[in-house]
């Protein structure tokens, strides 16, 4: 299987470089917050929009958007022709925003090259994920009293369960988040911000907090550090 393409964001400026030299989604109500952002619908699709500010002397906005539509072309032509679609593509000024439509999490994941997974907590740890961290309960929105053990997120395995790489922003409609790891925060009612940032002073000790205390760390380590779990239902 030939080797997947780089993360959406990165697109851009490989793009650049040649030209030169989980329920969720409703668009006309969201407006992303960050650069990086996905939304994930009830029937599992998920919507990625990327902006980036680009020196407009380095590149085409035509030949630009040529290469993104060639790399859905090649990827659906290998994965299945309603894999993958470009929803949206503009520019204003220097600032070039791509939106993009996969039909699932895995598509998400291979395309972009990224670890992503949505789906249920019991299935979650089937595949290797450990949960250990601290977590926050989410009450309307907000963080409520002080970091709890992954013990709590068990109570419920069969619980959605979002895990992704900071930092992104990740919004939800139509579902509640319930609880979400010490290192993201929430920006609204239904959007969390993935941000991977550590809050050493409030989280729960657990055995694997050195990740977070500043000490040479293994790339093991430093990934699960910038790994972000929330859980919805």
């Amino acid at each position: 299987m030939r080797a997947r393409k780089k993360a959406v964001a990165a697109m851009f400026a490989a793009a650049v470089m040649l030209l030169g030299g989980c329920d969720i989604v409703n668009q006309t109500e969201w407006t992303p917050e960050s650069s990086d952002a996905i939304s994930i619908a009830a029937d599992g699709s998920i919507t990625e929009i990327v902006q980036e500010t680009l020196d407009q002397s380095y590149y085409d906005v035509t030949e630009l958007e040529s290469m993104i539509n060639t790399e859905v072309a090649e990827y659906n032509s290998e994965y299945g022709a309603d894999s993958i679609k470009v929803e949206d593509f503009s520019n204003e000024g220097s600032t070039v925003t791509l939106k993009l439509w996969f039909s699932s999490a895995e598509d998400y994941a291979e395309f972009n090259n990224v670890e992503f997974y949505c789906g249920s907590i019991i299935n979650a740890q089937l595949e290797g994920y450990l949960f250990d961290v601290s977590f926050y309960r989410v009450t309307e929105g907000e963080t409520s009293g002080s970091a709890v053990s992954y013990t709590k997120v068990f109570e419920d395995m069969s619980a959605t369960v979002v895990i992704v790489q900071a930092p992104m922003e990740v919004h939800f409609e139509d579902s509640d988040v319930t609880f979400i790891s010490t290192n993201a925060g929430m920006l609204s009612a239904d959007t969390v911000d993935a941000s991977g940032e550590q809050e050493e002073t409030e989280a729960l000790v657990l055995p694997s907090s050195k990740v977070y205390e500043g000490e040479e760390t293994t790339y093991a380590e430093q990934k699960e550090a910038n790994r972000v779990y929330i859980i919805c239902e």
